[in-house]
C-alpha cells in the first residue's frame, strides 16, 4: 500500500511528497500497532472468559468422581449450599427455592441436570459464565439457565 501511495496529484517538491510519504507511513504503522493490541486484549479477554467457565464448573462441582456426596453449590448465589428437605430443594443463603411437589427430582438429579445444561452451554462454544434464575412462567416456578451472550434460556427443572 505504501508503494502505491497516491498522495496529491500536484507536482510538489520531492521535499514534500517525501515527507507526505512518511507520514502516511507512519499513520499506517499507527493503525497496525492499534489493531494488534485490540486483538491481544480480545484473545486475553477470550482465555479469561475460558477459565472463569471452567472455575465455575469445577465451583459448583457439577463433574468429578465423588461428586454425589459432595456439596451441591447454588446456581444463583452460587454462595450458599443446596440443601433437601421433604419435598423442597432450598440455598442456605439466598431465596432460592424449588418447590418439588410429588416430582421425583432430587439432589442428585438436580447436580446431573446441571452438569448437563452446562456443559451444553460450553459446547455451543459460548465461553462466559451463564446465569441461573428462577422464574415463574405458565404457573410453574422452574430453574432457568440464561446466558445473555449466546441467547441460551432453557429449562433446568
Amino acid at each position: 500500500m505504501i508503494w502505491e501511495y497516491e498522495g496529491p496529484q500536484e507536482a510538489m517538491p520531492a521535499e514534500f511528497e517525501s515527507e507526505d510519504i512518511l507520514l502516511e507511513m507512519e499513520r499506517l504503522l499507527y493503525e497496525d500497532l492499534r489493531e494488534e493490541m485490540i486483538r491481544k486484549e480480545i484473545e486475553a479477554l477470550d482465555e479469561e472468559d475460558a477459565y472463569l467457565a471452567q472455575a465455575v464448573f469445577e465451583h459448583m462441582q457439577l463433574k468429578g468422581e465423588g461428586a454425589e456426596n459432595a456439596k451441591l453449590w447454588c446456581p444463583v448465589c452460587k454462595q450458599g449450599e443446596l440443601r433437601e428437605t421433604h419435598n423442597l430443594i432450598h440455598c442456605t443463603l439466598c431465596k432460592m427455592r424449588l418447590d418439588l411437589e410429588e416430582d421425583k427430582v432430587n439432589l442428585d438429579f438436580l447436580r446431573e441436570r446441571l452438569a448437563n445444561v452446562h456443559m451444553e452451554h460450553l459446547d455451543r462454544g459460548c465461553t462466559l459464565s451463564p446465569k441461573f434464575c428462577l422464574h415463574d412462567m405458565f404457573g410453574l416456578n422452574a430453574l432457568y439457565i440464561r446466558c445473555d451472550e449466546c441467547s441460551t434460556f432453557e429449562v433446568v427443572v
